[in-house]
């Protein structure tokens, strides 16, 4: 028996040994699972995917629609909209009292015409009871001939 093949079994079984251990360390040492008792997710007050602020007449026109609120919400409480100059101050704010009647109402608010639509990037934040639930942006373009 040579050399070569005596050390060829151990070596084997070396390799082996070392492959079983790199596939071993792939693997997820534990795997959490869910408890029967995971709370239920929280509902929260949602706008519909085809929300729009666009520029309608030169002015920012905001759309949605409520399409579910929270449970303290349900009872009623002031939806605002808050309008921010391309400056980043505030230029105007509405609100709208919402109850569980409102789901699935379209909402519609366009600048008021006390406030001048100036140029650059406008942005609308809607909220209900002080919880922002989106942002939206529109740029305004102003005809230079008007």
């Amino acid at each position: 028996m040579s050399w070569a093949s005596s050390m060829r079994m151990p070596l084997v079984l070396l390799l082996a040994a070392v492959l079983a251990g790199a596939l071993g360390a792939c693997r997820p040492l534990y795997v959490p699972l869910v408890p029967d008792d995971a709370p239920e997710p929280v509902r929260r007050t949602r706008l519909g995917s085809e929300s729009t602020l666009l520029v309608s007449d030169g002015r920012p026109t905001l759309s949605f629609t409520v399409v579910d609120l929270a449970p303290e919400a349900a009872a009623g409480d002031w939806l605002a909209v808050q309008w921010y100059r391309p400056s980043g101050a505030v230029a105007a704010s509405e609100s709208v009292w919402v109850d569980e009647t409102s789901v699935g109402v379209d909402l519609d608010f366009v600048l008021p015409p006390d406030v001048a639509a100036t140029a650059g990037e406008w942005r609308a934040v809607v909220s209900l009871g002080g919880f922002v639930l989106r942002q939206f942006r529109v740029e305004v373009a102003i005809d230079p001939d008007e």
